[in-house]
């Protein structure tokens, strides 16, 4: 095949003039053309719709995109070094194939990037990511919310599969509370499908739920999701990539895993939840406060009676029993802080 191309090429380097090198000489130029047009169109296309990804690209993905560039130039050039003879159609022959290349270098650059960082750490680290004690858990210092954020924009955030089952980070998002980038990667996802195609009717809901979520968050103004293709081994844990992409990002992880947050914690990653935000939002109610409620159930002592508040927060009414089914004004006589949540004792308001 190669003697057979040689061939060729010194049948055209031979005939100048004739009527077969100048067809193949406009074929040539015509198709350059054509392939340029439609390369520049696609350029155009991809640095417009991640335009809020490239400002946000950390420091060695640029490095490894410039140096995948740089070699597909020199590749190109040298590939087109083979017809330098040829005036007509060198120039368009080599600005095709340094600009095809270069894109291809650019391309892998950027995608190999990730691997050669999660390389170097696993040499460092031995090969995994160290998993917390319980003393170390307990001494680690919990990130508050304000800390959370991050400090500088675009905003990047990572998804676990639990906050996409939540469903909350919808609201939360459209509310403007969040904006920037959103990834949900790509074993995330797998792990949402799997969930969906449970034989178990409750986790079937749950997955279905989740993948909701995340075509309801496609179509939503102020972010822009990406489902990021990861090169990971199977043999780390989904929380064990999580951390690794948030690290390589540097990218705010939001999750409702307790232990993954304390995991993050330890690596110096910020870590949001949701769960936490809604626990700071909620509205602080002190004795001696009136509230209208409606008792829905006998309490488990003589004479009470149980309700809600709209964020589920328990009410326990002191001779409530008899007000079961109604609206009713109580006052707050006191509020416990427990360890499944906040409860209120109160009674009717005489």
């Amino acid at each position: 095949m190669l003697d057979q191309l040689l061939q060729w090429n010194n049948i055209l380097a031979q005939g100048e003039g004739s009527p077969l090198r100048t067809v193949v000489e406009i074929a040539l130029i015509l198709i350059a053309a054509l392939l340029l047009s439609l390369i520049i169109r696609r350029l155009l296309v991809i640095l417009e719709k991640r335009r809020l990804q490239l400002l946000a690209m950390p420091i060695d993905k640029v490095l490894a995109a410039a140096c995948g560039l740089l070699l597909g130039l020199v590749l190109g050039w040298l590939g087109a070094s083979i017809i330098d003879w040829w005036d007509h159609v060198y120039a368009v022959v080599r600005t095709f194939l340094m600009l095809t290349l270069g894109y291809l270098g650019m391309r892998i650059g950027y995608e190999r990037a990730e691997e050669l960082q999660i390389h170097r750490q696993m040499v460092t680290k031995g090969g995994a990511i160290d998993t917390p004690t319980e003393a170390e858990i307990s001494q680690t210092p919990s990130k508050t919310t304000a800390e959370a954020l991050p400090t500088a924009l675009p905003m990047i955030s990572i998804l676990d599969a639990n906050v996409a089952i939540d469903g909350r980070i919808e609201g939360v998002i459209e509310c403007g509370f969040m904006s920037g980038i959103v990834i949900v990667p790509d074993f995330i996802v797998q792990e949402l499908q799997w969930i969906a195609d449970s034989a178990d009717t409750l986790r079937r809901q749950r997955g279905k739920k989740g993948l909701d979520t995340l075509t309801c968050l496609h179509t939503l103004p102020g972010i822009e999701l990406e489902v990021a293709a990861t090169h990971y081994s199977d043999t780390l844990s989904a929380d064990e990539r999580l951390v690794q992409l948030a690290a390589a990002r540097k990218a705010v992880l939001i999750t409702h895993d307790r232990n993954l947050e304390q995991i993050a914690g330890l690596h110096g990653i910020r870590v949001l939840s949701i769960n936490r935000l809604a626990a700071l939002i909620k509205p602080q109610l002190l004795a001696g406060e009136l509230l209208h409620i409606q008792i829905t159930r006998a309490g488990k002592e003589a004479g009470q009676g149980i309700a809600h508040l709209e964020d589920g927060t328990m009410i326990v009414v002191e001779q409530g029993r008899e007000y079961i089914g109604s609206n009713v004004e109580v006052v707050i006589t006191s509020v416990l802080q427990t360890a499944n949540g906040k409860m209120i004792f109160a009674r009717p308001h005489d």
